[in-house]
C-alpha cells in the first residue's frame, strides 16, 4: 500500500524515554515547591510591628453629690435647738400635786396656812386666770383661852413685772381655834414674760393678852407661795 502524501505517521517513543520524562517531570515539580530563599524574606525590623490592642473606655460610674459631713451635722444641731426651744420649760411647783402646806411661826404659835386648787397647776402659762383657796388656823400657844382676831388680810400678786393687789379684807374674824380663817383668789393673767409667780399674804392678827382681858397687841405674819408657770425656751430667752 502506498502512503497517502502530506499526512506524517506519528512516532512512538520507547519505554525508556517515558521514563526519563516522568523523572523530568517530577524533579521540575519538586523544585517549583522549594521554599523561597530566606535571604529573600523581609529582615526582622523590617517586620510589620502587630498591632497593638486599642484601649476601649469603660463607662466612668458618676459620683452623686452628697451633702458635706460638716453641714449635716450642722443641719441636726440646727435642728434639735428649735426642737428644745420649742420644748416646755418649767421646774416643779408646790401646787403640782392639788394642794400644800405652809407652816409660819407667829409668836409662841404657828400660822398654818393650807394651800391648793382645782385646776392644773403644771399646765399653767402666764396668759391663764388662776383660782387658789386658802385656810389658815393657829396651833400652839401657851394658852389656849385667848383670843386672836385677824383685823386684815392682803394677797398681792408678782409677776416679775407688776404688783398686783387681788384681795384686801378687813374687819375681826377669829383665828384661834376651833376657828379658821379661808378665802378664795382669782388670780388674772399674767405679763407673757413671765416665768413664774409669787402670791404673798399678809396676816395682820390681834392678839388677847391674857384671857378675857379684851386688851391685844398687834402681830403682823406673812406668807408667800411660789407658782411656776409653763414657758418654752425660746420665750424666757426674749429680752
Amino acid at each position: 500500500m502506498i502512503p497517502r502524501a502530506g499526512r506524517t505517521r506519528p512516532t512512538r517513543l520507547g519505554p525508556v524515554l517515558v521514563r526519563a520524562g516522568v523523572v523530568l517531570l517530577t524533579a521540575g515539580a519538586l523544585s517549583a515547591c522549594q521554599l523561597p530563599d530566606v535571604s529573600m524574606s523581609p529582615p526582622v525590623s523590617e517586620s510589620t510591628p502587630a498591632a497593638t490592642p486599642r484601649a476601649t473606655a469603660s463607662p466612668t460610674a458618676t459620683a452623686t453629690p452628697t451633702a458635706d459631713a460638716a453641714e449635716v451635722d450642722a443641719a441636726a444641731a440646727e435642728a434639735a435647738a428649735l426642737e428644745a426651744a420649742a420644748t416646755p420649760v418649767r421646774p416643779p411647783g408646790e401646787l403640782d400635786v392639788g394642794s400644800t402646806t405652809h407652816v409660819v411661826p407667829a409668836g409662841d404659835r404657828d400660822l398654818v396656812v393650807d394651800w391648793w386648787t382645782d385646776q392644773t397647776a403644771v399646765d399653767w402659762t402666764a396668759g391663764d386666770a388662776k383660782t387658789l383657796q386658802l385656810s389658815a388656823h393657829l396651833e400652839g400657844g401657851s394658852d389656849d383661852e385667848v383670843l386672836v382676831l385677824v383685823t386684815r388680810f392682803a394677797a398681792v400678786l408678782d409677776d416679775g413685772v407688776t404688783r398686783t393687789q387681788v384681795d384686801e379684807d378687813l374687819g375681826e374674824f377669829v383665828i384661834s381655834a376651833p376657828y379658821t380663817y379661808g378665802t378664795v383668789l382669782t388670780l388674772p393673767p399674767s405679763d407673757s414674760a413671765a416665768t413664774s409667780l409669787s402670791v404673798s399674804l399678809q396676816f395682820d392678827l390681834l392678839v388677847e393678852t391674857e384671857p378675857g382681858s379684851e386688851r391685844y397687841f398687834r402681830q403682823t405674819v406673812m406668807d408667800t407661795l411660789v407658782l411656776p408657770l409653763t414657758t418654752t425656751a425660746a420665750e424666757q430667752e426674749t429680752p
